[in-house]
């Protein structure tokens, strides 16, 4: 097989892959702080005979965009959303991961927990019983939880230097090989949610922009395959005719 199927194939392979992200994207547009994936790729130039210059492209996995959400108002005094870079330190039973995701809730046994049944952890690294007996709940800027006035635990907000060495797990947990820093620049909005940073706009151009290049690839490799099919008759008829 020629330099020239090979090139394009890996092309088709890195498209393929771009419009699994696309699609992600769309399907979580409404999951609340939901983060868009975009794919690494570098090409490397490659002279195909009868083609001209094609790259030749090397899938090097996926990226977060850390873009921010818009803040929409819930009311519910359980919602929290992050204003600046920072991460709800949670546990899942599988270890410690970070979210954006502060759509929270409280167990039978009181334990604060995210939607997807993670118990919150403390600036301590407890997880957090919220003892609900009537009174007002409140969760101050600096996670700061009390009923009444009185203190009861402090959510662990954390920041990180590298937010890109970040690897996503589900839909809105994180784990990294990098030790959180205090929070500097965050602050907690109670009664509010960061949406997906997702454009349905934006995604389907994309997703359009793909399928028309994964079009024009399939074409190339056709003209390839009628080119080589021609090359190999003529080899056939010259060595007939010998």
């Amino acid at each position: 097989m020629e330099n020239s199927i090979y090139v394009g194939l890996s092309r088709q392979s890195a498209l393929r892959r771009e419009l699994a992200l696309v699609a992600n994207n769309i399907a979580n547009i409404n999951t609340t702080s939901f983060k868009r994936e975009l794919g690494i790729y570098s090409a490397a130039p490659t002279n195909t005979a009868g083609s001209g210059r094609l790259d030749f492209v090397i899938d090097h996995g996926s990226s977060v965009s850390f873009e921010p959400g818009s803040i929409k108002n819930t009311g519910n005094d359980f919602d929290i959303a992050i204003n600046g870079p920072g991460f709800i330190t949670i546990d899942d039973g599988d270890g410690i991961k970070y979210s954006r995701n502060g759509s929270l809730s409280l167990t039978a046994d009181n334990q604060l927990i995210t939607r997807d049944g993670d118990g919150v952890i403390d600036d301590g690294g407890a997880p957090i019983v919220i003892p609900m007996d009537g009174r007002k709940l409140e969760i101050g800027i600096d996670g700061t939880i009390s009923l009444d006035n009185e203190i009861i635990a402090k959510i662990k907000i954390v920041e990180f230097e590298s937010p890109h060495l970040l690897q996503k797990r589900g839909d809105s947990k994180f784990i990294t090989t990098e030790e959180p820093k205090d929070p500097t620049n965050s602050s907690i909005l109670q009664g509010k949610l960061e949406t997906s940073n997702v454009t349905a706009v934006k995604e389907l151009v994309r997703m359009v922009d793909i399928q028309r290049s994964y079009e024009s690839i399939t074409k190339f490799l056709d003209r390839e395959a009628d080119r080589q099919k021609t090359l190999i008759q003529r080899l056939a008829r010259l060595n007939n005719n010998a």
